[in-house]
């Protein structure tokens, strides 16, 4: 009997957020943890939605499947997903498998998914106007009697929510019309074909809106601030103090406030996912479906006291949630391998039981799942070529140590088991030479397997040649 696979994707969900120590509530997704295994090192190989997404599906660095940033941002020709570029949907589909995509699509600006192996879908990003207009009321609708912050744009721009609680409930909401239409499609299926089912929401991206009857489980926890939000950045690229700016008129309240959002955003999600799960065991499925959930990206929520995903490359804008559980996989399990979503694909493909997808940047860690093995996989690496600011940025993981090459500034490395909050900037570090040699070396290896020209082909600038930063020429 073939497996089913649900997909349950978020947006902008840092990966700390289900740590052992942290105060969101999430009932449901521990208890899918302990069904299954949890990933407390998983990153994302872009930060920002569109590509990270298109790796999801294909396997491939963002250079190599071409979706190199937002959809809505750029020409198609950087925003697109080749459909020529082969994945996993497409490969279940053609072996008999009904799919279904529910939610965020935002890989292309079609929106014609059966070519990108699709049965059925409803999408919130441009096709679906019911999507459409409850997302609007939903920013619309805070209840400005409860702790509330708008953002003051330039004369002539609306005025931004950043955080809020809204007026609505969840069945009004993009969430609730989600989360619905996944447990429709789930009711509906006989068991006579397999299925796979991908439900991807917007939450909890910004701007953080939640609502009350989540909202209020925070009332009585007194919210911490992170470990780094005093951080300075002097030890770091200009552009961070830059972001930092941003934010400098709120106060500690306010930044407590956006916390407490966030999480309450996290919680109704869980409920709603809960609710998936449960209908899968009550139509006795459980037991033979895979269940992935994750994130596209993550979210720095007043770390290093800046918000947002893009710009600077702290552990909470790269590293994911991520639990997978379902029929042979390890029960209870907690790894600390270095996995990148974009291995998904491969994995999902092995868990399976399908064919490989032949010339892409990820392996299957199935391994990891269904056997007692343990932090094996000791490297990972992610790429960020900007969105509207176009900024080179490459970030590599080596054991415990990260290496970030900053095209537009100077670089960084941190050694996360000592400096887990990443505010020490070793690079200029003379105790640390031997280490920023050896990840300068492993930093352009990887440039050379994976086949990222921009940066690799230095033949007509010599002056990357000399430079420490440069890789070994042959000579």
């Amino acid at each position: 009997m073939k497996k089913n696979l649900l997909f349950l994707m978020v947006d902008q969900m840092h990966g700390q957020v289900l740590d052992d120590d942290n105060q969101c509530i999430t009932p449901n997704l521990d208890k899918l943890a302990k069904s299954g295994v949890k990933f407390n090192r998983a990153h994302t190989p872009n930060p920002v939605c569109s590509p990270a997404r298109a790796s999801i599906m294909t396997g491939l660095l963002p250079h190599n499947h071409g979706v190199t940033t937002v959809t809505h941002t750029v020409d198609e020709d950087q925003s697109n997903l080749r459909t020529e570029k082969e994945h996993w949907a497409q490969i279940l589909k053609e072996d008999g498998y009904n799919t279904a995509y529910y939610g965020k699509w935002h890989v292309e600006r079609t929106n014609n998914l059966e070519d990108y192996g699709w049965n059925e879908y409803q999408l919130q990003d441009g096709v679906s106007d019911e999507y459409i207009n409850a997302n609007k009321k939903h920013k619309d609708s805070i209840d400005e009697s409860k702790p509330h912050l708008f953002i003051d744009n330039p004369p002539g721009y609306n005025t931004t929510p950043f955080y809020g609680v809204s007026k609505m409930d969840t069945e009004e909401r993009v969430l609730g019309l989600v989360s619905k239409k996944a447990r429709d499609f789930i009711n509906k299926e006989k068991g006579d074909k397999p299925w796979a089912c991908f439900v991807s929401v917007i939450e909890p991206h910004d701007p953080f809106i939640s609502t009350k009857k989540y909202y209020d489980m925070y009332e009585n926890i007194e919210l911490e601030l992170p470990k780094s939000f005093n951080d300075d950045l002097l030890d770091k690229p200009n552009i961070y103090r830059r972001g930092k700016k941003v934010f400098e008129n709120m106060t500690e309240k306010d930044h407590i406030e956006s916390i407490k959002n966030y999480y309450a955003m996290i919680t109704e999600i869980d409920y709603e996912y809960g609710k998936i799960i449960d209908l899968l065991e009550e139509k006795g499925e459980l037991s033979n479906t895979i269940i992935i959930f994750t994130s596209d990206h993550g979210e720095a929520l007043s770390s290093h006291g800046i918000y947002a995903k893009n710009l600077a490359a702290f552990e909470e804008i790269y590293r994911i949630p991520m639990i997978i559980s379902g029929p042979e996989i390890q029960k209870d399990k907690l790894s600390k391998d270095l996995v990148s979503s974009m291995d998904l694909c491969p994995t999902i493909l092995d868990l399976l039981d399908q064919k490989e997808i032949k010339n892409i940047d990820s392996e299957s860690f199935k391994k990891i799942l269904c056997t007692d093995e343990v932090n094996t996989i000791e490297k990972s690496f992610s790429e960020y070529d900007g969105t509207r600011l176009q900024l080179k940025q490459r970030v590599l993981w080596y054991k415990n140590l990260k290496y970030i090459f900053n095209g537009f500034d100077y670089d960084e490395l941190y050694d996360l088991e000592s400096d887990p909050h990443e505010l020490k900037n070793l690079i200029d570090s003379d105790n640390h030479k031997e280490e920023r040699q050896m990840m300068i070396k492993l930093y352009w290896e990887e440039l050379k397997k994976n086949g990222d020209h921009s940066l690799y082909n230095l033949d007509n600038n010599p002056v990357m040649k000399i430079l420490e930063f440069g890789p070994k020429r042959e000579q």
